[in-house]
């Protein structure tokens, strides 16, 4: 089954590639014997010693719309099984885009911080944080796709302080006792609405949900903050213990873009390698063997020229990987190099912009990176 997938994903990637102008360079992982607890942790899955092996992607803009990432969720579930959706935000309440599979809706009045705009702003993961009125509510719509692939039997709130209940008592759930975030429900849900529970008079928080179905598979948490610098992520005060929950066996780190966007005076590419110094750190501050992969940034245009301050980024992470043993996957290199961002436009896989791509762009970036990771665990 994992065989036929990947050859599935060479037949699809190679198929545009012949039609296009574009020739994919080198699709591989480097130093991916770091990789190697991962591909232990896939091998127990597939052998139904482990249940669960958790993947979290953290990254800018090309990371918190989800278009690449589902791409890689839904291949690896494919393969490995489907424990969830996992990690999901309700952007649209702090006024931002979100993955287009899982919708949310609200009532009331909500307020929110973030990382970038918000200089005393206690966030998690997710880079935001949203705070409960009393008469606030929200909506979970996990029913958009056909096949109800989010539907979810365990719920967990990212929370600070207090919780939040489902409106509708007649479904049927319990809770932990001591753990009021943790919510199981005796039948699948995919639309549920929530209100907040006061912990001694406070109203509660928000960070961040986790959807699980309690089946055996990958749990793939996408997590993105548009506008976002690695320097700005590590100011993510709950981070450290919201990814340990999570217990991932491998860690994706895609920054870059907003890291480089910068004149060449201007760009300190000792501090870049001291960002993901500290990020690779706390990564293993709650797990030492956790496998990391860091994505290099694309290449991209900034003050309508080619930066090449993303050839810079590349060259630091490739040194990291033979320092601090990680792993890398070049996109840049391997979508074209210098300048290649044009013919990614060409080709209508590519914004305007010169920075983001197409919907159809991401689909073939997340193809791109499954190929890489199930070349190397098949090999």
């Amino acid at each position: 089954m994992i065989k036929y997938a990947y050859l599935l994903v060479l037949i699809m990637v190679s198929s545009y590639s012949n039609s296009s102008e574009l020739a994919y360079r080198n699709n591989e992982i480097v130093n991916p014997k770091a990789l190697q607890p991962f591909f232990e942790a896939l091998k127990s899955l597939e052998m139904q010693k482990t249940k669960t092996v958790s993947i979290i992607h953290i990254g800018d803009s090309h990371i918190q719309a989800d278009f690449m990432t589902s791409v890689v969720r839904k291949k690896m579930q494919d393969c490995f099984g489907n424990a969830g959706r996992g990690f999901v935000f309700p952007y649209r309440i702090a006024q931002t885009n979100g993955a287009f599979d899982i919708g949310f809706s609200y009532e009331g009045v909500w307020r929110h911080c973030d990382l970038l705009h918000s200089s005393n702003c206690d966030v998690g993961m997710s880079g935001y944080t949203l705070f409960a009125s009393g008469n606030a509510k929200f909506t979970i719509d996990a029913a958009k796709k056909e096949d109800n692939y989010a539907a979810f039997t365990k719920l967990t709130f990212l929370t600070n302080k207090g919780s939040f209940r489902p409106t509708e008592f007649s479904s049927h759930y319990s809770q932990i006792e001591g753990n009021r975030n943790v919510i199981y429900f005796d039948q699948a849900q995919d639309s549920l609405q929530f209100a907040p529970v006061p912990e001694n008079g406070d109203l509660p928080d928000l960070q961040g949900i986790i959807l699980e179905n309690e089946n055996p598979g990958i749990l793939y948490h996408a997590i993105g903050i548009n506008g976002s610098t690695l320097a700005q992520y590590l100011n993510c005060q709950n981070f450290e213990k919201q990814a340990a929950d999570l217990n991932p066996s491998l860690v994706i780190v895609s920054f870059g873009t907003n890291d480089g966007y910068r004149t060449s005076n201007g760009f300190c590419v000792s501090c870049i390698k001291e960002n993901y110094e500290a990020t690779i750190a706390k990564i293993r501050s709650h797990n030492p063997t956790t496998s990391i992969l860091l994505t290099t940034p694309s290449d991209h245009f900034y003050q309508k020229q080619d930066n090449p301050n993303a050839k810079k980024i590349v060259d630091v992470l490739l040194e990291l990987a033979k320092e601090t043993n990680v792993a890398v996957w070049n996109w840049y290199e391997i979508m074209g190099g210098s300048n290649s961002i044009l013919k990614w436009k060409n080709e209508g896989l590519a914004r305007g912009d010169l920075i983001h791509f197409t919907k159809e762009g991401y689909a073939i970036q997340g193809e791109l990176l499954y190929e890489a990771l199930i070349h190397q665990y098949l090999n």
